[in-house]
């Protein structure tokens, strides 16, 4: 299947559909704003940025205190 004729708007607006939340993507463009570097070297930086472990755990931490203010109760 070629998704390249597919506008981003649209992978973006299916994603969401399958339950993703789309509406703080990064983009290697990201990475080429401020450093000049190869499309590879800027997706190695994207991925090591976003799955390092002190984020992910800044960002479940803050899923609970918002879920808290909310009142949600634990699964």
């Amino acid at each position: 299947m070629d998704l390249k004729n597919i506008s981003s708007e649209d992978l973006r607006n299916e994603l969401e559909l399958r339950g993703y939340y789309t509406e703080n993507l990064w983009h290697v463009d990201d990475v080429f704003q401020k450093y000049d570097c190869e499309l590879e070297e800027a997706q190695e930086i994207l991925n090591s940025s976003l799955t390092n472990e002190w984020i992910t755990e800044q960002i479940f931490q803050t899923i609970n205190e918002i879920s808290n203010e909310y009142k949600l109760k634990l699964n």
